[in-house]
Parts: C-alpha cells; structure tokens; sequence
C-alpha cells in the first residue's frame, strides 16, 4: 500500500479511542495509560495501540498487518454491515485496481479446480459461514470476516469439464465497505485472505 505505517500512525495519533472502539466493532482498553483497542484480525485479537501492534503468544506477525489495521482505525467508520453485497469494481475510481482482484479471483477458482470441499474445508477452518446468497447459483457461498465490519463473500463455481466450463471465483464486499477501507487496503485484505485459503 502507498501510505506509510509512520503517516498512518500520526492520522490515528489523535484520534479518541474510547469513542471509535464501538463503530469498529473493537474493544476498547488502556495499559500504563496507553489507549489501545482490541479486534479480531482473521481469528486472532490483535491489540492496536497508537504506536505499535501487539499479537498474540504464537500468531506469526506480519509488517503489513499495521498498515491495514490503522488505516482501518484511521477511517473511523461507524456503520453495521447491510448485508448488501457488491463488486469491487462498482467502486468510485477502482478501474485500474479491478484488473488485480480480477487476477486473484482467476488464482483462486484455478487452485481450487476440482476441489470444492477442499474449499469449503479450509474456509471453514478461517471460521467462514457458509451461506446462500439469493440470486447466486455457486457451489460455495461463504462469508469470511477477517475485520469485525468488513465481510467478505466469496462465490466458487467448480469446473465441469463435461460442459466445458472453468472453475470461477468472485469476491464482493459489503456496501458499507468504502466506510472502512481505501481500495488498496482492501486489495491487501483479499490477498491475505488468498494466502490463508490457499497455503
């Protein structure tokens, strides 16, 4: 992502924690009288101070998890999700950006070829709720929430090779989604979330 982490941790610098823990769907805490909120970050509860990111004992610790983390914070969203889904590429200038989930997307549906319960039990294991989406025919409908107001649905159509037709994948967001994240950082999400399906 093009912000640094030492411009993101000034924007949140000021920022009244008590006050946005709520809409962020975090926790709110101080240690030694440092302000500190605590979310779930795919499964893990991270403490997010204004000047650092704590882990839990033995959850391997990533750079980029601070960058995306505060600039969740800095957004001081405050909306419940609507439960309206909708396409990356329906977002304000997103053009340029939308030929990279694309990408991700075709990565997705091509490793799990073939393999839709292998799909649906690795998402499962990230604590994804297998839903049914209406209007949508795919054979996985999963919700993942690896922030507590940012889900994210992914349809997965397996290949059938009788009817010539290759495996499909496609991620849609919340609508509320703009209200938390910038479009990289929900670039940055969606790779994480490939990684931790496909590793």
């Amino acid at each position: 992502m093009a912000i640094s982490l030492e411009v993101l941790q000034a924007k949140v610098a000021p920022l009244n924690f008590a006050a946005l823990a709520a809409g962020l769907g975090a926790e709110y805490g101080r240690m030694a009288g440092r302000p500190y909120l605590t979310m779930p970050y795919f499964g893990n509860c991270l403490q997010v101070f204004k000047d650092e990111l704590r882990y839990p004992p033995g959850a391997l610790a990533d750079p980029w998890d601070a960058i995306l983390l505060y600039n969740y914070i800095a957004s001081a969203g405050n909306r419940e999700p609507t439960g309206d889904w909708i396409a990356y590429n329906s977002l304000p200038n997103s053009v340029s950006k939308a030929k990279t989930l694309a990408r991700l997307e075709r990565e997705l549906a091509s490793h799990f070829s073939g393999q839709a319960s292998g799909l649906k039990e690795r998402a499962a294991r990230l604590g994804a709720e297998m839903v049914a989406v209406g209007g949508e025919d795919a054979d996985i409908q999963a919700v993942f929430q690896p922030l507590p107001r940012v889900p994210i649905l992914l349809l997965f159509w397996d290949a059938d090779p009788d009817e010539g037709f290759e495996a499909q994948s496609h991620l849609l967001f919340d609508a509320t989604v703009s209200g938390y994240l910038d479009l990289e950082a929900m670039l940055f999400l969606v790779e994480h979330l490939l990684v931790r399906l496909m590793g």
